[in-house]
């Protein structure tokens, strides 16, 4: 009986340990994640995602790596934004103009800014997944095309 007692409180003190651990966060699966902004070819990511609680908004990092001209017609979410609105900066000069019609030359690099109709929390984690509609100019083909992005709201 004194050996079972003995492993008894061994084990309660350790899970006394996880508990505690648990309360304060550092096993929180939210902390270890790490930020990730996927989107394969032909559109592709060059940086994480900038999520602002500001004015709500996503910014995301693309370069256009078709062969052909292309032009964004439409941009859907789903997960922690939904019901956006998307703006596009195809000159990387700070002006963001509506998405439908912007034309972006091969091998460009361009940002698309989506603006979540949720409020988004500084500190919090955002994980939405993202589908660009493009129209290839060489073609005249529309496609969509899907990415991800999760990380932490700023």
């Amino acid at each position: 009986m004194e050996f079972l007692m003995t492993y008894g409180w061994a084990i309660i003190v350790v899970l006394a340990a996880i508990a505690a651990l648990a309360y304060f966060g550092v096993l929180s699966p939210g902390s270890l994640l790490p930020e990730r902004t996927t989107f394969g070819a032909p559109i592709q990511s060059l940086d994480n995602a900038v999520i602002r609680a500001s004015d709500n908004t996503v910014t995301l990092a693309l370069t256009n790596n078709l062969g052909s001209r292309l032009s964004v017609d439409a941009v859907a979410t789903d997960g922690d934004c939904t019901g956006s609105t998307t703006e596009i900066d195809h000159n990387l000069d700070g002006t963001f103009v509506a998405v439908a019609g912007q034309d972006i030359p091969n091998g460009a690099n361009f940002q698309l800014e989506i603006t979540c109709s949720e409020n988004l929390q500084s500190g919090d984690r955002f994980s939405s997944d993202i589908t660009i509609t493009y129209t290839n100019q060489a073609s005249g083909l529309a496609r969509p095309h899907q990415g991800s992005v999760q990380g932490r709201v700023i």
